[in-house]
């Protein structure tokens, strides 16, 4: 399960993420993704992924998908750290 909790501040909209980001939370993601990026909001993003316990290949892909539209990531623990330095890092050199 994922728990999507979006708090609107002055200067960043933050997404708290707890739970898994797998197939089919996915999808709901991308879906409130995808919404947020078509109001053309002006704020930085911040996305807050301390709580996430797992990723798959698809939530690594829309991870990727939102660092390229400029999201910032906060990642606590080894796992998310790796994921995190890995999309950065692919990001980066494309």
């Amino acid at each position: 399960m994922l728990r999507i909790v979006i708090s609107n501040e002055p200067v960043e909209q933050r997404w708290i993420l707890q739970g898994r980001l797998t197939a089919p939370w996915v999808a709901e993601l991308e879906t409130a993704w995808n919404k947020s990026q078509s109001e053309h909001d002006p704020r930085k993003c911040v996305v807050d992924l301390t709580d996430v316990t797992r990723i798959d290949e698809h939530g690594e892909e829309l991870l990727k998908t939102m660092r390229k539209a400029g999201a910032e990531f906060i990642a606590c623990g080894v796992y998310v750290k790796h994921v995190v330095e890995v999309i950065d890092g692919e990001c980066k050199s494309k």
